[in-house]
């Protein structure tokens, strides 16, 4: 016997416009609008780019799946726009049906209560016979009809307020609903996918933390709450080293940068403990520390074994080569940090229960673990106390008041 499933309620336009605009950060900047309408026309520009190389390079992600994202970031942009304008959702999508029942020549009616996406995709699943042999078409015309909302702009003043305009960003969403289509893919799935990935990036303001992921052990096979670390760089003839003490017991092997270059990687287990600070998660700390879970002999095994470390040490190798060209991100402030280095990290441990965490948590314990890594490196410290504090979720630093010896 198959049970059915209780379908969502309709996602409206208004709803969508509500949740996302929790994640606008271009209203409180000037020229914010304009800044708008340029990354709408760039983000349909980017699906145009992306679909041109999964063709070309023979990806192995689908256009589908480019498709969805791309189209569901284009959406976020559009609807800010409209946002910005003030013009109301409920408008915007009843200008958007009547643009679509025109362009299918159907008779024009009354639309009761708030518009959702649900009616859009119906109205188009009705009439849009072989729109995927006519995709190449559709998409030419979306960036035409995009080309023309960015020659709408005046820099001086920006007013997206007349009736035309607002009959150009119906059109446009209509057009999206067709490209979307094309792909066989509805408007509606890809507006909450869209919501779920930038909640995930941009969380507002009240944080959710996801729960520790060892809170369910044993407190022998958990992660310590708060850890202390002692940073103490040495010298010998070979060179410079860093050892760690946590409540003077010396933790793992001395470090060194590894490196023709110098460039304090010797400093880098401060990321894993950013990792443990903001993700609950570190099998290089975990092993270290010897709590690993091996009372549930799976995670012991793949969660917190071999194959795990390397990961994670493959990730902060990765982020570091990339953050010393960038003066160890000084300048990234939360939210700015790339989306596209957080979803290759993401991708990175694909399968293990870090994955859960949103990309949010991965770009503070990104930049948190950079700023006390600079502090670490700086002449005057080379070296301090760098103390996690998983329950409040910090990494702080604390100068070093001795010579350790």
């Amino acid at each position: 016997m198959v049970i059915a499933q209780a379908q969502q309620p309709p996602l409206t336009i208004a709803s969508y416009a509500a949740l996302s605009s929790q994640t606008d950060r271009f209203s409180s900047i000037p020229d914010g609008s304009v800044q708008l309408t340029f990354g709408f026309f760039g983000e349909v520009g980017g699906l145009l780019s992306a679909l041109k190389k999964v063709n070309r390079d023979r990806l192995q992600e689908s256009e589908t799946q480019v498709a969805g994202e791309e189209i569901g970031d284009a959406l976020w942009y559009l609807i800010a726009i409209a946002n910005a304008s003030a013009i109301e959702p409920r408008i915007l999508g009843e200008r958007c049906l009547r643009y679509l029942r025109q362009r299918f020549g159907e008779h024009e009616r009354e639309n009761g209560g708030e518009i959702n996406f649900r009616q859009i995709d119906g109205l188009i699943a009705v009439h849009g016979d072989d729109l995927e042999n006519r995709r190449t078409q559709q998409l030419a015309e979306l960036a035409r009809a995009s080309g023309e909302i960015v020659g709408h702009v005046d820099i001086s003043q920006l007013t997206l307020y007349h009736d035309s305009q607002t009959n150009l960003l119906a059109q446009l969403l209509g057009m999206l609903g067709l490209v979307a289509a094309s792909f066989m893919l509805k408007l509606e799935d890809i507006a909450r996918d869209n919501l779920v990935k930038i909640h995930g990036r941009w969380p507002g303001q009240i944080l959710e933390y996801t729960q520790p992921f060892d809170a369910p052990l044993p407190q022998h096979e958990q992660l310590p709450r708060t850890i202390p670390m002692e940073f103490i760089e040495r010298r010998s003839k070979s060179g410079s080293y860093v050892v760690q003490q946590l409540h003077g017991v010396y933790i793992g092997d001395r470090l060194t940068d590894n490196s023709n270059e110098p460039d304090d990687y010797r400093f880098h287990d401060v990321f894993h403990l950013a990792y443990v600070a903001h993700l609950g998660w570190s099998p290089v700390i975990r092993a270290l520390l010897k709590v690993k879970r091996k009372s549930v002999p799976e995670i012991d095994e793949n969660e917190d074994g071999a194959r795990a470390m390397i990961i994670e040490e493959g990730i902060a190798t990765w982020i570091f080569n990339h953050a010393r060209h960038r003066n160890y991100y000084a300048d990234v402030a939360i939210g700015k940090l790339e989306y596209g280095l957080l979803k290759q990290v993401r991708s990175m441990v694909d399968g293990y229960e870090v994955a859960a965490a949103p990309l949010w948590q991965w770009e503070r314990a990104i930049l948190d673990g950079f700023r006390v890594f600079r502090e670490l490196r700086q002449p005057e410290n080379r070296g301090g106390r760098v103390i996690v504090d998983m329950d409040a979720h910090t990494l702080s630093f604390e100068a070093p008041t001795r010579t350790n010896e």
